[in-house]
């Protein structure tokens, strides 16, 4: 993150945001709304730190901050206060979906990166028939004639798929389950609290995670860390932690897919 530098905004601490967004609804004083966006600038600094695997392609800082920017405004334009959602969640995840659609749409990872996912997938399938068991990195890396410091940098942009892959699951999830629930053109069902409804099927999903798995999906997405930097706090390979990872998200998948129409 810190190759991207910092936003040039400086931020501020509201006393009251609660009561600034009420008059800001009431009156739709544009300096009220810039004050906010300014308190809440660091839900997208935190939101792009959070995803810094996917800033290893060479989309610039700038251009991520610029959409977080934006979808913080919107975020702010489309709150409803008295519906009772909070702010907080209804706007991060706002801001972190607008960043990875705008990521998505700038072939923001080389096909090198794609090629070599497809290669690593079915390189592991293949061995974990000839071995009846899940093959070791050694092994891994030597069936693909690469070095073990290879497999290992290659896990760490791999990520950035599964991430934006598990992201625009969750948005769809989410659009799916208003629509299937009837409530597109309800105006009194706030987008907020469907929001805070997918967030806690979510938490549930990742309860019922085995040990492990839960340990990585927090470090990763609640902590912060990096791939590599996980693998230092469990004592295991980068390459060891992108397969619990990628095993993590495809469980959290399959029981999102089921929230997803659970009303359809």
């Amino acid at each position: 993150m810190a190759a991207y530098g910092r936003n040039k905004i400086k931020e501020i601490r509201l006393e009251n945001p609660e009561g600034l967004m009420l008059k800001y609804k009431e009156t739709g004083d544009v300096e009220l709304r810039n004050q906010l966006v300014m308190h809440y600038l660091q839900y997208v600094n935190v939101a792009i730190y959070s995803m810094r695997s996917v800033l290893l392609s060479n989309i610039p800082f700038e251009d991520f901050f610029n959409q977080g920017i934006i979808a913080l405004i919107e975020s702010i334009e489309r709150y409803d206060p008295e519906r009772g959602a909070s702010f907080d969640t209804y706007s991060y995840l706002g801001i972190r979906g607008a960043i990875l659609k705008y990521a998505r749409k700038q072939n923001w990872l080389p096909n090198r990166v794609w090629d070599a996912r497809r290669r690593i997938v079915q390189g592991r399938a293949e061995l974990e028939q000839q071995l009846f068991r899940e093959p070791t990195e050694k092994e891994l890396a030597a069936h693909l004639e690469m070095s073990e410091e290879q497999l290992g940098s290659l896990a760490g942009e791999i990520s950035a798929i599964d991430t934006v892959s598990f992201e625009e699951l969750l948005e769809n999830t989410y659009n799916n389950f208003l629509e299937n629930s009837g409530l597109v053109h309800d105006a009194d069902v706030s987008e907020g609290l469907l929001r805070e409804e997918l967030t806690k099927a979510l938490g549930e999903a990742i309860d019922r995670l085995a040990p492990r798995q839960k340990q990585v999906i927090s470090l990763y997405y609640y902590e912060n860390l990096n791939l590599r930097e996980i693998g230092e706090v469990l004592g295991v390979s980068q390459q060891r932690v992108s397969q619990i990872r990628s095993k993590a998200l495809k469980d959290l998948s399959e029981a999102m897919e089921q929230f997803r129409y659970k009303d359809g």
